[in-house]
Formats: structure tokens, sequence, C-alpha cells
């Protein structure tokens, strides 16, 4: 009988990647063809909290010649927390710090090279190369991740994560620096953040991409997991659930100064989250912490934060490392340690020294063995076919809001006698060669290798985003959503799995048109745009303006401009909270529901989610254009308003000039959020740099005068 085989097609070279079960051979023989060299790398992590850096810091890396490293890498977040800063591309500060970085390397900055650097916002990450250095640097990629709710909101909440991936010699290194989601009750929005990096970073190394031009669909990328190493750090928000445990604020603070700090580590949430398998699957940090929580404390200081909102100590500053394969020689050095004397900033820094055996492959000597693996690869797989079992066979997410994910597990079991490498078919009719289901749903990890006897927890979240919910009539089917994915095993057989959700209607999402329908529902139900009470509410909201957005302009313009903290951190709690009263119409007077913050950004997330903007292009975008060449006459730009919009769309915009002209009369420092309402209100391509700041101009003149000053 013929032995059946996996790989018909014979190669005289080995190209790495291109067959994994040969790679897994030729991994078991890399001493056969691989030369191995230690190479130091120190890696650091600080929240700066906005702050101006000095011109260096004495103390942040250390100085004694056994603890230099080849190759530095920094993680920044709050770099800029400045207004100016999520509307324009202000480098200023991040030169700055680059500079107090390259100043404080062992040596000072004649010693080092950037290797390459990514910024998004306040986050910011750097690698240096000492310049007497022997390593082979190449395929330097970087990518950053916004995450949050919406791209607009997302401007004022400043998270995300930046990324940078190399080659160092042989071996694929990525430097991952994140700032997850703040606040003691944002636990699963800090889950959410790292499956967001996780699924978004991904790299198409130039090395690669040879022969490919042709047939783009297949062009190989680099997934964070595909890297040999992975160093993940920076601010990850995580806290201690010592509440739950009746652990008091000032018992955490007496523990954490005392000698007994350790201890709170049991309470750490990204702990437990690991135990779990919720995040960072396979990621590894060290046993112990030997430093005091790295939070909060007041800036200049070592005291433990005595404002009024009193944080409780945490290690939200962290750095893991993940290793592709056993193989891989990566060892932690020196304990990490953070920088108790460094007091400018809120966080204290922390850094982890690192020694990892970089390989250099003989090319001629691996394809010397490459033919006899194939045949190895060969005999193991014919050997060997993956069996695996599912908790569940379908998922049923039952009712989903918008901005409030969702997530559901199932968990896959290798029940065979060897490993098993699982990933998710492509859709049909995919835009690119990793979009597996629609964009409403994600899924992590979407691929992976389960060893003999083990399971793998697949998290599968539902998340209706500001695009999403946008187009959700298009994307229902039968009232639902609904997705099949196609769990492949490499070398065995698919397995379907069905999703199913179905969307709440609510005022996020929807068409002025049907805001001006809705009606407070008494009790919380599906909205019914085309079922509602005869009579709105006593209260003054003006015909043509839909009630939800006049109770939010109203609520803002009670509390007023200077209660408005536009730094301050997202509350999706009270995000919900907010949406719910808008709904239901309780409570009806919003001002004391929420902080100005919270109010100012539900307003532009629903002004943001509507279907269309509240001024829209026009024909061939005849009014955006109108209005752009009468930027600085008022009369003439209310004149176009009152000619070519709706009745609804100019009360609304009148009724958001009124309140702008307002807090801007409160606060001069607002006019910098005039981009902001510019993109909410015109959503035009940011990326025209021709008439990006013109916008602007337009609802600044809009807001300067009133329509009845304007036209007499």
């Amino acid at each position: 009988m013929a032995t059946t085989t996996f790989y018909t097609k014979q190669r005289c070279n080995w190209i790495e990647g291109r067959d994994a079960k040969v790679d897994e051979v030729m991994r078991e023989w890399m001493h056969k063809f691989c030369s191995f060299q230690d190479v130091k790398i120190c890696v650091s992590t600080f929240n700066v909290n906005g702050k101006s850096p000095l011109s260096s810091f004495s103390g942040w890396f250390s100085q004694k010649r056994e603890d230099i490293a080849e190759f530095y890498a920094v993680g920044l977040q709050e770099m800029d927390l400045s207004v100016g800063t999520y509307i324009i591309d202000n480098t200023k500060k991040m030169e700055g710090w680059v500079d107090a970085i390259h100043n404080s390397l062992p040596g000072g900055r004649t010693h080092y090279n950037v290797v390459g650097s990514m910024r998004l916002v306040g986050i910011f990450v750097i690698v240096f190369q000492a310049t007497h250095s022997q390593v082979r640097v190449s395929d330097v990629n970087v990518k950053y991740v916004a995450t949050g709710i919406s791209v607009l909101v997302n401007k004022l909440g400043n998270k995300g994560g930046t990324a940078i991936s190399m080659k160092m010699n042989d071996t694929w290194v990525c430097f991952v620096n994140a700032h997850f989601a703040a606040g003691n009750n944002e636990l699963e929005r800090r889950n959410q953040d790292f499956r967001d990096i996780y699924n978004d970073v991904v790299f198409y190394p130039r090395s690669q991409q040879e022969g490919y031009r042709d047939r783009p669909l297949e062009v190989p990328v680099m997934c964070l997991y595909d890297h040999d190493v992975v160093f993940w750090f920076g601010d990850l928000n995580y806290r201690l659930n010592t509440d739950l445990y009746g652990i008091s604020n000032d018992d955490v603070r007496r523990i954490a100064s005392s000698d007994k700090f350790g201890d709170l580590l049991q309470y750490c949430q990204l702990r437990e989250q690991m135990a779990r398998g919720t995040v960072f699957k396979d990621f590894e940090e060290p046993a112990t912490l030997p430093f005091r929580p790295t939070y909060k404390y007041d800036c200049g200081t070592s005291i433990w934060d005595t404002s009024e909102k009193g944080r409780v100590p945490a290690w939200t500053d962290r750095i893991l490392t993940f290793k592709k394969y056993p193989q891989v020689g990566l060892e932690l050095i020196r304990p990490m340690e953070s920088v108790e004397a460094i007091t400018i900033s809120d966080h204290k820094p922390v850094r982890a020294l690192f020694n990892l055996k970089v390989k250099k492959i003989n090319e001629s000597g691996a394809n010397s063995v490459y033919e006899e693996a194939i045949r190895e690869a060969d005999r193991r797989a014919n050997e060997e076919l993956p069996q695996v079992q599912l908790s569940s066979n379908e998922v049923d997410f039952g009712i989903v809001n918008y901005l409030e994910p969702k997530t559901r597990s199932v968990i896959v079991q290798n029940v065979g006698k060897s490993k098993v490498r699982f990933s998710f078919k492509v859709r049909p009719n995919a835009q690119n060669n990793q979009e597996i289901c629609e964009k409403w749903l994600m899924v992590t990890p979407t691929h992976y290798q389960i060893p003999q006897g083990s399971s793998m927890e697949i998290n599968l979240t539902v998340s209706i985003s500001t695009d999403i919910v946008r187009r959700i009539q298009d994307i229902l089917r039968n009232g639902q959503l609904q997705e099949i994915l196609v769990l492949h095993l490499e070398n065995g057989r698919d397995y379907f799995i069905p999703v199913t959700a179905i969307y709440n209607n609510s005022c996020f999402g929807s068409t002025l048109e049907k805001l001006l329908t809705i009606r407070p529902k008494k009790e919380v139900n599906l909205i019914d745009f085309e079922d509602f009470a005869d009579n709105l509410p006593s209260d003054d909201c003006p015909q043509d303006i839909p009630r939800v957005i006049y109770r939010l302009v109203s609520a803002l313009r009670v509390r007023g401009a200077k209660q408005l903290n536009i730094v301050e951190e997202l509350d999706n709690e009270v995000f919900n909270r907010i949406r719910s009263a808008l709904e239901t119409g309780q409570p009806d007077d919003l001002s004391q529901l929420a902080s100005s913050y919270m109010l100012y950004s539900a307003l532009i997330r629903l002004l943001d989610s509507l279907d269309e903007p509240i001024i829209m292009e026009g024909m061939f975008k005849i009014i955006h254009k109108e209005m752009i060449k009468y930027r600085n006459d008022a009369r003439q730009l209310w004149t176009t308003v009152r000619s070519s919009l709706p009745k609804p769309n100019q009360a609304v915009l009148e009724l958001l000039c009124l309140m702008l002209r307002e807090f801007f009369s409160q606060n001069y420092e607002l006019r910098g959020q005039l981009s902001l309402w510019a993109t909410v209100l015109f959503r035009h391509d940011s990326m025209d740099e021709k008439t990006h700041g013109m916008y602007p101009t337009v609802l600044q003149t809009m807001c300067d005068y009133a329509p009845d000053v304007s036209l007499g």
C-alpha cells in the first residue's frame, strides 16, 4: 500500500514558515545548522502622565557593566495629554522624550542608534541598538492599533498599542507597548483591548513578499504569535481585587508600603485573567515582582495618591514575554525592577534585563538536512492525525448592545495522539487573507497549536462599534446577526460553528428622522421605531430636534464648560447608564446622572453613529464645497445651511453651535476641540490635507456668529 504524504512536492531549499510540520522537525535539529549568539535586551515601560521630560534621567537604566544591554526597548504611555495632540500631530514632546531616553542610556546617545519607533498619540515605542553590536537587524516593520469604542472617542481616551517587528540575525522579535483601559470597573474593556491589539497587529515582512506581487491575497503575513519572541509591556491598567475580600484601601497602602507587598499579587486581576486563559495565553511573567506597586503616586513624590479619588495602589505597569516554542533561549537575567527615584509621574518606570540566544542559520547546512526533515515530517503526519472535541458546536450571544462588547468562549480539547494546529478559514469573498468573519465578531486566537492532552479557550466577542452600527440594517439577516466560523485542523477536518446574536436597536446608529419619532419606553425592551406613544413628555424640546439630542445638550449647558475635563478617563459602565436613560426617558434630568465629560462623549458618540452626518455632503459634495468656499463668511454659511440642509439637520446644527459658542466663551481652550467637532459633523476625509484644516474654520465661523445675527 502506498504511503499517504502531505509533502508531495519536494523542494531543495528550506524556507521557514512554508510547512509547519517540517519546521517542527527542523527546530528539533537546529543544532545541526544554526549558531547562536547571546544578546542582552533591556525592556522598560513608563507612563509619564503627560509630563515634559528632563534632559536625561539618572538611574532609569543600570550603568553597571554587567547590566549594559545591546538593545533597549522603551515604551511610554500618556506621553502627551494636551488637547491639540488628539487632533494635530504635534511631535515636539515626542522628540523631547526621545532625546531624554537616548541621553539616559549607558554611555549616552553616542553609543546607541535608533532601530525603529512608532507613536499613537501618547503611546510610543522605540528600540535602540548599540553601535558596537554585531547583530544584523533586518525587516524592521512598525504598526499601531487604536483601541476603545470608536476612533473619535479613542482620540479622547488615548488607548491602544504600538509595535515594532524585526529580525535579529534569523530570530524574529516583536516589541509591543500598550495602554489599556483605566478604571476599577473596566476589566472586560482591558481584556478587549488585548484582543484588539492581538488581532490587529499584523506585519508584512519585506523579505517574504518576493514572488507574491501577482497574488495579493496570498501575501504572507506575520502575526504576533508568529514571532520567535514577543515582549509585551506597558500600562496594562489591571488592578487589585482586594475589595472583593474586604481589604480596604488603607490596608492595601499599609501592606504595599511594607516588606509584605508581594502578598498583594494574589489579588492581581492580570494574574487571575492569565490563569483563566482569557488574555496573554502562553505569555510569562516572573512569579514574584520584587518591587512595590507602580501606581498611583503624587507627582514629584513616592507618596500614595492623596487626591480626592485616592486610587488604590496596583501593579499597572508590566512586562510579559512569549516564546513561540520551547527551544527559544530567552532568560530574565536580573529581577525586574521599578525605578522609585524617578518621581516626575504618578507611575514608576519598570525595567527588565533579558538574554536572548539569537540564531544564525547556515543555509547550506539547513538545506542539507531539509529533505530528510520532509521525510520525517511525512512519517509523523501519517501516524498522527489530529482529533479534537469542542465544548460547544454553536454560540448564541442573545441580546447585544451598541458599544457593549459581549464575550463567549469555546473550548477546543486535543483528544488525539499528537499536537494539533488549528486556524479559522478565511470567509468567502474576504477582502484580504485574514478576514475570517464579519467585523462585528472578533475571534481570539485565530490560530494556535494545542499540545497533546491539552485544551485551548477560544474567545468570541461581539462588539457593535460605530462603523458597524451605521450599517447594521445591511448586516442583519432575518433580524439577527449571523456568522459561521470554519475551524480548520491542519491535516484534518473542518468544524463549522454557527454564531448568532440579536441586536438591541437604540437611539445610537439611527437616523435623525427616526430619532424624531422615538418616545421613551416605560420598560426596557427592544426599541421599535414605529411603535411610540402619542404624547411627548412635557418639556421644551423644539419640534425639529430629536429629544435624545436635546436632553444631552441641555444637560451639558446646565453643567457648563467649567466642569468639562476632556482628559478624564472614559467609563463604559456610566455610558451604558446614559444610553439607558436616553432610551427609557428615566431619569429625565441627565445633568446629575454623569460627569460633564461622559455626557459630552455620549453626545459625540450619538452624532457620530448616525447613518449620515449632520452636515451632509450633497451631490458631488456641493454643500461641503460651498461651505469651504465661504468658510469666513457667516452670512453665506448660514444661508447655505438653511437652503441646503433638511429642517432637522438645520435645527440640530444651530443647537450644537449655540452650545459650543457658550462653551468657548466659558473656556477658551475648548476651541482646540473644533477639529474633533468638525470631523463629527462633516465626516470629511481626514487624509485630504488640502481641506482638512478648512472644516474647523467653517465650524468656528458658525459658532462665532449665530444665524439670527448673521442673517439679520
